[in-house]
């Protein structure tokens, strides 16, 4: 997910981007636990759970195209993890291409590449329609430990400058005659991986010494919110209804 894409729909203005970040942040917590709790032979309640973010990327003005392709960047780690449910869970067995796998494993496999994919949409929609400041002071606001939101800060600020120097540190590998087809070359994976770590950890150094001297005594600092408003209040008892109807009765 890069920060272009990010920062390309954040600032525009939608009904879903005026919305307040904790109430967005909330809601998308709300529609997680849902969808992540409903069995997966509900495939009527998946439709639903699609159609509704479709709905708010549409009302976000987002194109869904950008959005779903990112989101399916998870499906492989995801598939990869529960690949082996069909052979190992048990119960009744299917054939599939001259092999017996396991229903109830298929349906296990299904349902953690689709709740993965539906997941990702929404934390993308949610980044997409929230500058990350108002994010973080959001998270400040609803309790979450300041530790982890230095860590989230530090982590966007730093990390297209930390894949820039990976990325000239393998233009130079190759200028040198690396060629990562061949299996003993790879030896230089780890050395890449090494050199940045080093240059990582120094970098880190000398940016913890510059806020030291700004002030920075172990809070960064933040801006009051105004009251969640009428809007918020009121989709903030009706989504997680919805939510919560199409986990119990859509089959």
């Amino acid at each position: 997910m890069s920060h272009h894409f990010i920062d390309r729909f954040c600032q525009q203005d939608s009904f879903v981007h005026r919305l307040d970040a904790r109430f967005k942040i909330l809601l998308v917590l709300v529609f997680l636990l849902v969808q992540v709790s409903t069995p997966p032979p509900h495939l009527h309640a998946f439709v639903v759970y699609a159609g509704l973010l479709l709905w708010a990327t549409a009302l976000a003005r987002i194109p869904a195209g950008p959005v779903l392709r990112r989101a399916a960047l998870v499906l492989p780690f995801s598939a990869f993890v529960a690949l082996g449910l069909p052979f190992l869970h048990g119960g009744e067995t299917v054939a599939v291409f001259g092999l017996h796998l396991s229903r109830s494993g298929l349906w296990l496999l299904f349902g953690a590449t689709v709740k993965a994919m539906l997941a990702a949409t929404a934390v993308i929609l949610l980044m997409a329609t929230t500058p990350f400041g108002r994010l973080l002071n959001a998270l400040r606001h609803l309790g979450v430990p300041l530790f982890f939101i230095d860590i989230l800060a530090m982590t966007q600020r730093y990390l297209s400058l930390l894949m820039g120097e990976a990325t000239r540190l393998r233009r130079a590998a190759i200028a040198r005659g690396y060629a990562p087809k061949w299996l003993p070359q790879s030896v230089i994976i780890g050395r890449l991986a090494g050199n940045l770590f080093l240059r990582s950890y120094e970098r880190a150094e000398r940016v913890y010494g510059a806020m030291r001297l700004r002030g920075y005594r172990g809070l960064l600092p933040s801006t009051p919110l105004a009251p969640l408003g009428r809007t918020d209040w009121l989709l903030l008892a009706v989504l997680p209804c919805v939510f919560l109807a199409v986990r119990w009765w859509v089959r």
